[in-house]
């Protein structure tokens, strides 16, 4: 941005180069004296002079304010004009009008003019048409059906929002000059190999090649894996006819005839008997194979999800349950488990206020925990039972929590006996038997001796039982 401050160049400047539109004309009243001393000034003076050598501040020229109207709007229209396109409006439209004259119908009008003024036409009856693609269907009823139809309904072209796959088919039963060009051929991804073959079949059958070709049932055709060139990899068996097309992702197959015996549809009547055998034969090893295998499937993913199990064990994990007591109510409780530790958090419950007891949070290492299992089963409800070590836990939170059990009560036995108490949990099948499993996935990883301490006590509880049992 520049500044320049010498009044006579800005005259100048606004009187040349400033354009507005001024109705009143006073611009030109107020710079009508001024283009003398302006061109005199400008002459005498240097175009950019310093401005220590300046003269501006010395002359008493006055500049005058430009009266600038903001308002640039366009000129109105005359009226005369306005005028003459209505006219010229109104006369289109009354062009386009036509004016009917009202007149009353005369009584007396003969009988003749009344019948000229409706005249009966004679309609003439139309002629039937007949197209020739309606007369070519009617000659050709006899046309013999073309055994493929059925193969047509897995053409993919022309399909829309379905999944298809375009491939490359070489036809070997060809010459060997027209077998180097391949047949495209559009199928839908649902479709298996046989249906494959069946709609190549179809496409093939009404070209003019396959004239001099007689064509043979879908069974007595395989397709092969094909080079680019056309050329049929033999090293490879044909793909199986019961697999979809989706499963493979070749994109250039041949399609190949069958030439052996076993392989054709006409058998000779000696050799019937034995392909029949042979083939229920390889029918029931081919069973057994299939069932072998979905055999091992199911045992692999078995597997693998038992491993998954494993390996998620020791993630936190939170479960919904009731603990019960022999003394106190049932208590809904939030159970954490993880690698570390079992936390028993009580859930608020509205009415807790005016229960006469409230239930404390337990929270037991894993360390010290000695089993879990699965005490009653009842038809959607489940209880399990957890052991721990009270004396291991003591050591390690000292005045914690105190034991909820409620056998203090009853005779001491191996729960609740000096070493090891129990809580009971009651919650729905699968959640108790999804804790039940975690935990003890959790000991399978972990050997604590809370849990060596307590099978063997168990072990031996369950030998004495055994030799009071044969006394």
């Amino acid at each position: 941005m520049a500044l320049y401050d010498n009044k006579y160049w800005l005259l100048s400047h606004i009187r040349n180069s400033f354009i507005s539109t001024d109705d009143t004309g006073m611009c030109e009243l107020v710079m009508a004296g001024e283009g003398k001393d302006i061109k005199f000034h400008l002459s005498n003076m240097e175009l950019y002079p310093d401005p220590e050598d300046s003269d501006d501040e010395e002359d008493d020229f006055e500049s005058y304010d430009l009266p600038l109207d903001m308002d640039f709007s366009t000129r109105e229209r005359s009226s005369t004009k306005v005028q003459l396109e209505k006219l010229d409006q109104a006369r289109k439209k009354v062009g386009r009008m036509r004016h009917i004259r009202w007149e009353t119908r005369n009584k007396n009008a003969p009988d003749e003019e009344c019948s000229n003024m409706f005249v009966k036409k004679e309609v003439k009856p139309k002629k039937e048409h007949t197209s020739k693609l309606s007369a070519l269907m009617k000659n050709c009823l006899n046309v013999p059906r073309n055994p493929y139809i059925e193969y047509a309904k897995f053409d993919g072209s022309g399909q829309v929002n379905v999944p298809v796959k375009k491939y490359k088919m070489y036809i070997t039963m060809l010459p060997q000059h027209q077998r180097n060009y391949p047949m495209h051929i559009s199928c839908v991804a649902n479709a298996k190999i046989q249906d494959l073959i069946g709609l190549i079949l179809l496409k093939f059958s009404s070209t003019q090649e396959a004239s001099g070709i007689n064509l043979k049932s879908v069974s007595q055709y395989g397709l092969y894996i094909t080079e680019e060139d056309g050329e049929v990899d033999r090293d490879f068996p044909c793909l199986d006819p019961k697999e979809p097309v989706s499963k493979f992702g070749f994109s250039t197959l041949g399609l190949v005839e069958h030439k052996d015996v076993a392989k054709t549809v006409n058998f000779p009547e000696d050799y019937q008997s034995v392909s029949i055998l042979e083939s229920n034969r390889t029918r029931t090893l081919s069973d057994k194979s299939k069932a072998d295998e979905n055999r091992q499937m199911e045992n692999d993913i078995q597997a693998v999800e038992e491993h998954n199990k494993l390996m998620e064990a020791p993630l936190y994990k939170s479960f919904r349950a009731h603990m019960l007591s022999k003394v106190k109510p049932k208590v809904e409780v939030s159970i954490g488990v993880s690698g570390e530790r079992i936390e028993i958090d009580p859930v608020p419950q509205k009415s807790s206020k005016l229960l006469p007891f409230k239930q404390k949070a337990v929270s037991h290492p894993i360390d010290t925990i000695a089993w879990c299992e699965i005490t009653d089963v009842k038809h959607t409800r489940s209880c399990f039972r957890l052991v721990y070590s009270a004396m291991s836990s003591h050591n390690v939170q000292q005045g914690e929590v105190s034991a909820l059990s409620s056998a203090s009560s009853y005779p001491p036995t191996l729960h609740s006996s000096a070493s090891f108490k129990h809580y009971d949990f009651e919650s729905d099948n699968k959640t108790a038997q999804d804790i039940v499993q975690k935990i003890r996935l959790i000991l399978e990883l972990k050997s604590t001796a809370s849990r060596e301490k307590y099978m063997a006590a168990r072990e031996k509880k369950t030998k004495k039982k055994n030799i009071n049992f044969i006394k």
